[in-house]
Order: structure tokens, then sequence, then C-alpha cells
């Protein structure tokens, strides 16, 4: 039963079963980029919390999904290398917060570039497969990349300039999550 959800997408890098855990994961990205925006002063502090429970939360439903396709896909080994990384960087963060508050502009950006170049790999898998509407994965890995650098190349150019350019990440990856779920949604119907 399960090779009837992959027949049209036999190297696919995500279940269309499991749809709703990228609009899930979508949503959170979402709502986190907005309470960064809305308690900018707080945040700062805050963020090193929130952003090592959602890096291991993301980390743990990555993992979940590289599962979902080690039996269809090629592309298992990488997508669950990825959920590796923000897990063993979720665990640590939780557990060094010190360290993390005085790292976070560097692991955020190391982060978001790692983000950036999944989203480039998708991308050019949409593009051999030749499906509609992947230029919204091109533009969200080009603004993740970009919104990275920023904040690698200045880490320490003001908190605000800081929390400002993760909350646009967020966003931005936020919007590609939550349109993935609906593309695999649709593919899965």
């Amino acid at each position: 039963m399960a090779t009837q959800v992959y027949t049209s997408t036999e190297q696919s890098f995500h279940n269309p079963k499991f749809w709703w855990l990228q609009i899930l994961l979508g949503i959170i990205f979402i709502f986190s980029a907005l309470w960064f925006l809305d308690t900018p002063i707080e945040t700062y502090l805050s963020l090193t919390f929130v952003f090592s429970f959602l890096m291991l939360f993301t980390g743990l439903l990555e993992v979940i999904n590289a599962l979902t396709i080690r039996n269809v896909s090629s592309k298992f080994s990488l997508k669950l290398t990825g959920a590796f990384i923000d897990l063993v960087f979720g665990v640590f963060l939780i557990g060094y917060e010190k360290v993390t508050l005085e790292l976070l502009p560097v692991l955020l950006g190391i982060w978001l570039v790692f983000r950036s170049f999944q989203l480039f790999f998708f991308y050019s898998e949409l593009k051999k497969r030749s499906r509609e509407n992947k230029w919204w994965t091109l533009a969200a890995a080009i603004f993740t990349l970009l919104f990275a650098m920023a904040i690698i190349v200045h880490p320490f150019f003001g908190e605000l300039t800081l929390i400002y350019a993760v909350s646009f990440s967020f966003f931005i990856m936020g919007l590609y999550r939550v349109t993935l779920g609906y593309k695999l949604y649709q593919e899965g119907d």
C-alpha cells in the first residue's frame, strides 16, 4: 500500500502521507517569527530557550519524516543526517544555556545556512522532476541563505537586527513548509 503513495514520486524527499508534519512545522515557524517580532527586547534572552527546543522538536519531526521515506528514497541518509544534526544541536543548546547565549548569532547563522542548503537540494530535485511552483523553494532557499549570511557576517551587529533577521527567516521557512505540506497533501489524493 505504501508503494501506491510513491508511484509518481519514487525518489521523493518527503512522504506525501505525512503532509501534515510539514504544515505543523510551518505553523510553528510562522508563529515563532511573529512572536519574535512582537517581543523583541525579551526575545533575545528567551531566544536561546525557544530556539533550542524548536531545533530539538524540528529534529524529532525530521527523524520521523526520514524514517517514512527510508524504503522508497535514495535521499534517506541525507534527510536522516540533517535530522540528527538538528537533534544534536538542540540537545547541546538546551544543556549549555550560557554558551548558547554567547554563541547564538553564529549558531543560528550556521543552522540557517544548513537549512538553506537543504532547500537548494530540494529545489534541484523538484527541477529534475519538472514540478510546478518550484520557484517558491528556490526563493525560500535564497532568502534563508541571505539572512543566514547576514547573521554570520555581523553576529554582534545588534540584538534587534538578529531578532528581525531570524524572524524573517523563520517566517519564510514557515511559509515554505506550509506550501510544501499543501503540495504533499495534493499529491496524496
